[in-house]
């Protein structure tokens, strides 16, 4: 028996009390769709940089009709030679492509071959082949969903319904669906006519295939041999080969008659269009004297490195005069021709006027004119280049696409105009500052890290030199320090860090040295400490804090990862065992959590003493590559992990949260669709308000992750690779890794729950406006990127449980200066103020010829009655200060305050 005094009870019951106070509210509650589709994102760019190009299709009678596809950004359509750009496949259920073909017969029919075919550690996978009927207005998927990785597509010049495709199969794991596909009856069946299948069981994929120009029964396809781990990637196996059929796929043939065999890469094939004897290969040849062939295929299995003095034979090209049947090899001894790592390179491209003129795709572009004799470079233009295009009617008009971009040539590469008004920026990460208006920094793929801005202060559009590039190489974390944004620290691949000073522009290299056998990844992290931020943490193996913004270093922990001797030696341009995310708690200095790309959590709470393993405690750990760890702002001990298994081809959400500092974990991942999850955000005011983004978009729940709802209206099917909410502005910023960077106005789902879903009248906060000063506007280019600006004005939110006309009215002081008849719908509205107050009212005269204006100007009825109400009122501007709104509906009143700011930013 238990007995309490009086004053023990009321201590307990107290106690009991606040825990109750402390708990979030839980009510589940789904967004509703109306909701979602009312919180437009608005598109910002950067542009001018480009993205990885994949492949061109181009209808040969009419060369002004380009497709042109992308590696993660979609496939893009101009009719008017590169003059204007349309996107065409951003609501599909994939972006990424690997090859794109259009049907000369009937160029109205366009196939894609969806998942890049590049292998590289940023490519992401596809779900089958896609045709349109209509010149890419609508698509359907034809099949082949376990595909994932299509290298080429090839259609019967003299049948439209045969098509041949080239599927890799999984980057990650073996799996049946690779090899060479054909359709006979426009894809809807599909029979393998070529699989390869080694002694072990094991499939390898075809990578291309060519056809020939005088017999389209006549195919040469080269098979890939290849293992991709997230710790190796090994050059190539004794399944790649070269293979030829005479009757359509029925049979095939090895070819080995003057081609190297043993262990051998990517291979890419060519045939010469105007002589079909003349057939062209690039071969990675990976074959290294001195081994035993056990020894070298041990080697490549576990992604063992070579040895100092030890090398492959290269990349080699190699030229048959015979269809096929004998070949010779083209390029010098000990030259590479072609890129490295060949993975991501490897296609060929014959003249078609000429068959000795060759062009070869790498990090440079190789060029014969004399059928393999010569070598040389054709123009010093692109770079880590995946396409080209060659006029079949004029030799000197090309398109070329590679990482940075596209160019297209009319002098043989003299000269090139450069598209830079396509948005296919391929972000790792993002941070904001907090500038007047912000500041959106991040780092790109191949293109550097750059900063630009939010919004314009006037409401144009953000065109593409409106960025500015603060680092080089392939760009990944930047992060700002908020209190000055003065500082930034910025970093390229595996971990060398700097300091920028954003005043004078000054760098100062500030990489941790102290270890020379650290780890770093390929995007690591950094953090600038919440509560000084002259502390700053990066993360190898290990983590490193700096007392002093990076003057001097200590390590803080000991290594996090397994430590796997052979995962770390890995090949492929590849560090592992390394940590992937870190994160320092908003509520406590001491308390860091850490992520591993080896699947380990950890958590330390006295800055770094002692470190606490967390993994036995995740039910159904995966023990994936670890994407974010988010440490709560609301409660003590709260933390959420993502894991992200497509480097495993496990493609479901892994997301989980602990209440106790991961003593326990939940996972709150149901409801998220299949692909990935890279990152998860809680917003600074609203703890039940969470944000995820997957690789197939964003996602969002204000129920602490009990319903989960696509949340991504303005935005395509995109990898949404890292996230960050604007603190005073109350913006949801998502950096995607194909389309740039996302702005959503989230301050309504802040204030969002199933109370204020169910009332009748719910106005939410209004975040305070700035008053800009336009000032002087900079000259831009008159083709260029729009990028969206944020309307200026009071952003007036509120929801209405039935639709119904909204009166509102906004008063200074005591006198109503404002008023406007919302034709509210059931849901979330928003009004935009502009600053102004009524000083007279239109006669409906005036406004009818307001009205037959616009109607010229060929707006639609919709658009000019939306214009109409807005001039109904004569206005003048007002100034900054304190303003009340109201709004009346169906009896009911509310009230918030609006605040203008006076622009002080502009003037310093």
């Amino acid at each position: 028996m238990i007995n309490l005094t009086a004053k023990t009870f009321r201590r307990l019951s107290l106690a009991f009390l606040v825990g109750l106070l402390a708990l979030p509210e839980t009510i589940a509650q789904k967004i509703p769709d109306q909701v979602v589709k009312s919180i437009e994102f608005r598109e910002i760019g950067p542009t001018r940089q480009g993205g990885r190009y994949v492949d061109f299709a181009v209808v040969d009678k009419a060369p002004k009709v380009i497709y042109a596809a992308t590696a993660s950004g979609g496939l893009w359509k101009t009719t008017n030679n590169g003059q204007s750009w349309k996107p065409i496949f951003d609501n599909e259920s994939i972006i990424s492509i690997g090859a794109v073909a259009v049907d000369q017969r009937d160029t109205s029919v366009v196939w894609v071959g969806s998942g890049e075919a590049n292998n590289s550690r940023s490519s992401y996978w596809g779900d089958g082949v896609y045709k349109s009927t209509d010149g890419g207005k609508t698509w359907k998927n034809m099949g082949l969903p376990e595909s994932h990785h299509i290298g080429r597509i090839i259609i019967d010049p003299k049948n439209s319904n045969v098509v041949y495709v080239a599927a890799l199969g999984h980057l990650y794991s073996d799996n049946p669906e690779r090899g060479l596909y054909k359709t006979t009856n426009g894809g809807k069946s599909w029979e393998k006519v070529l699989e390869v299948k080694k002694a072990d069981g094991k499939y390898v994929g075809v990578v291309d295939v060519a056809m020939s120009p005088s017999d389209p029964n006549t195919l040469i396809a080269a098979a890939y041999d290849k293992i991709r781990r997230p710790w190796t990637f090994n050059e190539g196996g004794e399944g790649s080969a070269i293979y030829k059929s005479t009757n359509g796929g029925k049979t095939w043939k090895k070819l080995t008659n003057g081609l190297p065999g043993g262990f051998i890469g990517r291979i890419g094939v060519a045939y010469a269009p105007g002589n079909s004897k003349v057939v062209y290969a690039n071969i990675e040849n990976v074959n290294v004297d001195g081994i035993s062939t056990e020894e070298r295929r041990r080697m490549l299995e576990i992604g063992i490195p070579l040895q100092r003095g030890q090398s492959v034979k290269g990349t080699e090209m190699y030229r048959s005069d015979d269809g096929g049947e004998t070949w010779r090899k083209i390029s010098p001894d000990g030259e590479d021709v072609g890129g490295y790592p060949s993975y991501y390179y490897q296609q060929v491209r014959v003249d078609p006027n000429d068959e000795d003129h060759v062009y070869v795709l790498g990090i440079r572009v190789w060029e014969t004119k004399d059928g393999g004799k010569t070598w040389g470079q054709p123009f010093r233009f692109g770079g880590d280049n995946h396409a080209m295009w060659i006029d079949p009617a004029d030799s000197q008009h090309m398109l070329l696409g590679y990482d940075h971009g596209m160019g297209i040539t009319y002098d043989a590469g003299a000269t090139w105009y450069h598209p830079d008004e396509i948005p296919l920026a391929q972000f790792y990460a993002v941070d904001v500052d907090m500038a007047y208006p912000y500041n959106v920094y991040g780092g790109l793929q191949d293109n550097g890290s750059v900063r630009g801005p939010s919004t314009s202060k006037d409401g144009r559009p953000i065109p593409f030199e409106a960025w500015q590039r603060t680092g080089g190489g392939d760009g990944m974390y930047n992060v700002v320090d908020r209190t000055n944004n003065r500082y930034l620290y910025n970093e390229s691949q595996f971990g060398p860090l700097q300091r920028v000073d954003m005043v004078t522009g000054e760098t100062y290299g500030i990489r941790y040295r102290g270890d020379r056998n650290m780890r770093w990844n390929w995007n690591a992290p950094i953090v600038v400490s919440q509560h000084n931020s002259d502390v700053i943490y990066h993360a190898g193996n290990k983590v490193v804090r700096s007392p002093f913004r990076g003057e001097s270093w200590e390590e803080i922990s000991p290594d996090l990862s397994n430590n796997d001797e052979v995962k770390a030696n890995g090949t492929g341009n590849i560090q592992y065992g390394t940590i992937t995310t870190l994160e320092e708690s908003p509520l406590d200095a001491n308390e860091l959590w850490a992520g591993t790309d080896d699947g380990n959590v950890h958590v330390t709470r006295d800055g770094g003493k002692t470190w606490t393993k967390l993994n036995a405690n995740i039910p159904n750990n995966p023990e994936y590559w670890v994407t974010r760890v988010e440490a709560s702002a609301h409660y003590p001990g709260t933390a959420y992990v993502s894991f992200n298994g497509m480097r495993r081809d496990d493609f479901k959400a892994y997301l989980y949260k602990t209440t106790d500092w991961g003593k326990t974990w939940t996972s709150i991942a149901a409801g998220i669709p299949d692909g990935g999850v890279n990152v998860i955000r809680e917003d600074h005011k609203n703890p039940n308000l969470l944000f995820v983004g997957t690789e197939l978009g964003t996602f969002a729940s204000i129920d602490g992750g009990a319903n989960w709802t696509k949340f991504m209206t303005g935005m395509p099917t995109i990898p949404a690779y890292d996230m960050v909410i604007h603190p005073r502005e109350n913006e949801l910023v998502v950096a995607t890794h194909g389309r740039g960077i996302f702005i959503a106005d989230i301050s309504p789902l802040q204030g969002m729950n199933a109370q204020t879903l169910n009332a009748g009248l719910t106005l939410f906060d209004i975040q305070p406006a700035v008053q800009y000063i336009s000032g002087l506007s900079n000259v831009t280019a008159y083709t260029n990127f729009d990028g969206e600006s944020r309307a200026p004005g009071s952003h007036i939110h509120f929801h209405v449980k039935n639709a119904g006309t909204a009166n509102l009215k906004i008063y200074r002081g005591a006198k109503e200066i404002y008023k406007s008849a919302i034709d509210a719908s059931a849901g979330l509205n928003t009004f935009i103020w502009r600053f102004v107050e009524i000083t007279g009212e239109r006669s409906q005269r005036d406004l009818e010829q307001m009205a037959n204006r616009f109607r010229n100007f060929g707006m639609s009825e919709e658009d000019i009655k939306n214009r109409i109400e807005s001039m109904r009122y004569e206005t003048k501007g007002v100034g900054p200060g304190t303003y009340k709104v109201v709004i009346e509906m169906n009896g009911q009143t509310v009230t918030k305050e609006a605040i203008v700011m006076k622009d002080h930013w502009s003037q310093q």
